[in-house]
C-alpha cells in the first residue's frame, strides 16, 4: 500500500512538471504498448502455436493444475461463507494457516495446509491466474509428479522460513508455492540454454553437420514473453503487499533446486517416478532437519494472561481481607500471613512457569522479562507490606503496659517514625510493582497476531 501511495505521488508530480505535448506523446506510447500487448495475446505467432501443440502432444490433459486451482478456490470459498471475517487471523487458523506456537507444538500439518490458504480476493485471483498459466506449461513440460512435488515442497519450505522469521504471526504459504514454480521454470530455461550452447559447440567441422539429438520441447521467445508478463504482475503484486521477502524467495530456491536436479532432460524425455520420489524424499529430510530447531516455540500469551489474572485475583483477595481487618474481624497477624502464605506463593508459582519457558520468540522476550520484573517487585512489595502491618498494629495490652513506662513518650516517637518508614517503604514498593504491572498489561499481545503471507 505504501508503494502504491508513493507511486501515485511521483506520478502526480511527473504530470504537473511535464509539458502538455510531452504528456500526449507519453500517453500515445503507453497506448501503443497496450495495443501491442493485446495483439500478442490475441494473435499468437506460429511458433507459439507449434509450442502449444508440442506440449499437448506430450501431455494431452492437465490434472494437477486444475486440482490445485480447485483446492485453492474451495478453501477460499470455505472462508468466504464461514462465520469469521475474510483475512481474520482466527479464520485463517481455522482453515489451516500456520502459527509458530501451534505448528511447532504438534500441528506440523499446517505447513502443508497453509499452502492453500489465501488472505483475500486479490491474493487468490493473482495466485490462481499465475498458477493456471504456469501449470499449462510446466505440468506438460516436466511432468505431473515433478510439478506437484515442487508446488508442495516450495510451500512447505516457505512455511518453515515464516516460522523462523515470524514465529508469532499467522502466516500462509500460497505465494511461496508460486515462487517455487517460477524457480522450476528458471531451472528449465537454464537447462534449455545449456543444451543450446552444447549443440552449437557440437558441430562437426568436417561435415558441417550438427551432431545432436532431438532437442525436444523448447520454450520459444513468444511463450517466454507471455510468461514474463505473468511473472511481472506476480512479483509486483508480491512486492506491493510485502510478500516478496526471504520466505518467498526460499520457495523460489526450492523450485530452482528441484529443476536443476530433475529438469535436465525434461524437454526430451519423461522423468522416471523413482527420480522424482528420490528428490521429494531428499526435500522431506531437509524439511525435517530444518524444523528440528523450531520445535516447541513457546506460547507466551497464556502465561502473560495468567500473570494479569493473578494480580487482579490477589489484589481483590487482599482488599477483602483488609476490609475485614478494619472491622476487627481478623487480626493484623492474620492479614500479614495472608500476604506471606497465600499471595506470595501464587506469585512465585507464576514466576516459576515463566522461568520454565523455553524457545521464547525474540518478539516476546522483552514481554517475558517485563513480567518477571513485575513479579519480583510485586513479591518484594507484599513482603514489605506484611512487615509494615506487623509493625504498625501492636496489641492493645502491650501498648497499655508501655504507657506505664517512664520513657513511653520517647518509645512512642521512635515507633511512630518506624511506622512511617515502614508504610513509606511498603507504598514505594507497591507503586513500583504496579507501574511494572501496567507496562506488562499494556504490552500484552492479542490472542493471535496479524496475518502475513510468504514474507
Amino acid at each position: 500500500m505504501n508503494f502504491i501511495i508513493l507511486l501515485a505521488v511521483f506520478g502526480g508530480l511527473a504530470y504537473k512538471i511535464t509539458a502538455p505535448a510531452d504528456r500526449a506523446r507519453y500517453l500515445g506510447a503507453a497506448t501503443d504498448f497496450v495495443r501491442q500487448l493485446k495483439l500478442a495475446v490475441r494473435q499468437p505467432r506460429p511458433e507459439y502455436e507449434s509450442f502449444r501443440a508440442a506440449l499437448r502432444a506430450r501431455t494431452e490433459h492437465l490434472f494437477v493444475t486444475p486440482a490445485l486451482v480447485t483446492l485453492n478456490a474451495a478453501v477460499f470459498t470455505a472462508m468466504l461463507f464461514g462465520a469469521g471475517a475474510i483475512g481474520d487471523p482466527d479464520t485463517l487458523l481455522g482453515l489451516g494457516a500456520s502459527l509458530g506456537t501451534r505448528t511447532t507444538n504438534g500441528e506440523w500439518w499446517r505447513l502443508l495446509t497453509s499452502v492453500f490458504v489465501h488472505l483475500g480476493w486479490f491474493h487468490l485471483i493473482v495466485n490462481v491466474l499465475v498458477l493456471a498459466q504456469l501449470g499449462a506449461v510446466l505440468e506438460r513440460l516436466v511432468g505431473r509428479l515433478p510439478f506437484a512435488a515442487v508446488y508442495l515442497s516450495a510451500g512447505v519450505f516457505t512455511g518453515l522460513a515464516n516460522l523462523s522469521s515470524h514465529p508469532v504471526d499467522v502466516t500462509v504459504s500460497a505465494s511461496g508455492a508460486i515462487f517455487g514454480l517460477y524457480g522450476l521454470l528458471l531451472a528449465s530455461l537454464t537447462w534449455q540454454k545449456f543444451h543450446e550452447l552444447r549443440r552449437r559447440s557440437a558441430v562437426n567441422p568436417e561435415s558441417g553437420a550438427n551432431e545432436r539429438a532431438d532437442p525436444g520441447v523448447i520454450i520459444p521467445p513468444i511463450a517466454l514473453k507471455r510468461l514474463g508478463y505473468g511473472a511481472a504482475v506476480f512479483f509486483v503484486c508480491s512486492a506491493v503487499n510485502g510478500l516478496a521477502t526471504t520466505a518467498g524467495f526460499t520457495g523460489l530456491a526450492v523450485g530452482f533446486s528441484y529443476g536443476i536436479a530433475l529438469a535436465r532432460r525434461a524437454a526430451s524425455e519423461r522423468l522416471a517416478p523413482r527420480w522424482v520420489g528420490a528428490a521429494a524424499a531428499a526435500a522431506m529430510v531437509m524439511a525435517v532437519v530444518s524444523a528440528m530447531p523450531l520445535r516447541n516455540i513457546a506460547d507466551v500469551a497464556p502465561e502473560i494472561t495468567r500473570v494479569v489474572a493473578t494480580e487482579e485475583r490477589t489484589a481483590t483477595t487482599f482488599q477483602a481481607a483488609f476490609a475485614a481487618f478494619k472491622k476487627g474481624r481478623i487480626s493484623a497477624e492474620a492479614l500479614a500471613q495472608l500476604a506471606e502464605r497465600k499471595i506470595l506463593p501464587e506469585l512465585q508459582a507464576v514466576d516459576a512457569r515463566l522461568t520454565a519457558l523455553r524457545n521464547v520468540p525474540p518478539e516476546d522476550q522483552p514481554l517475558v522479562a517485563s513480567a518477571r520484573e513485575y513479579l519480583r517487585l510485586r513479591s518484594k512489595a507484599w513482603r514489605v507490606r506484611a512487615d509494615a502491618i506487623r509493625i504498625t498494629n501492636t496489641d492493645p495490652a502491650g501498648a497499655a503496659q508501655r504507657t506505664m513506662n517512664a520513657g513511653w513518650r520517647l518509645e512512642a516517637q521512635a515507633r511512630f517514625r518506624s511506622d512511617q518508614a515502614a508504610m513509606g517503604n511498603a507504598e514505594g514498593a507497591e507503586r513500583a510493582s504496579l507501574e511494572a504491572f501496567q507496562r506488562v498489561k499494556d504490552a500484552t499481545p492479542p490472542p493471535a497476531a496479524g496475518p502475513a503471507d510468504a514474507r
